[in-house]
């Protein structure tokens, strides 16, 4: 039974100061530039698994037992780049769509690599307060790019920066602290 005479104070106690979504860092390698993403990257979650249920039916009951852990795509947010600009030396854009044509090419439908040529791993650090220390690091092992988003073009657009989504598959992640 729940308890319901729990206080600010309690509540305080244990949430303390919190966590905060905008204190994170990415190192995203891609593929054959040598370049990585890191501040591109605008906005993501962290990945999420799931242990879907086995359901019996037994006598008009359902048993669930625990099934296999399945490992969703994951999907972010990036800025795109302009190259024409002094000190930026890539389109991130284009550089996704590169590394999406060496898996499959846009014309010839054709690949010439190996599973472990083409995939990369990727790190994902969740901040503490000052920025200065990690809680959490997830490491998402052999991903490659299924979707890079549209990039949406407007004459009315004002007082923003391009952003586009990225959605990658991957085999598996971990995480720093927890069984492996």
């Amino acid at each position: 039974m729940a308890n319901i005479n729990l206080t600010l104070g309690d509540f305080k106690n244990a949430v303390g100061m919190g966590t905060r979504p905008s204190r994170y860092a990415v190192t995203m390698p891609l593929y054959g530039s040598g370049e990585k993403l890191e501040v591109e990257v605008s906005a993501l979650t962290l990945p999420e698994s799931n242990v879907p249920s086995i359901q019996i039916p037994f006598r008009g009951r359902i048993l669930k037992l625990p099934g296999d852990r399945r490992f969703g795509a994951w999907t972010f947010t990036v800025y795109d780049t302009d190259p024409t600009q002094q000190g930026i030396s890539r389109e991130v854009w284009k550089d996704l769509h590169e590394w999406s044509s060496q898996i499959n090419a846009l014309e010839s439908n054709e690949t010439n690599l190996k599973y472990t040529d083409f995939t990369r791993d990727w790190v994902i650090e969740h901040y503490n307060l000052n920025g200065k220390q990690d809680i959490k690091t997830v490491r998402l092992k052999n991903c490659w790019p299924t979707i890079v988003g549209p990039i949406q073009l407007a004459y009315g657009a004002m007082d923003q920066l391009v952003q586009f989504t990225c959605t990658v598959e991957y085999e598996y992640f971990t995480i720093d602290g927890v069984e492996k």
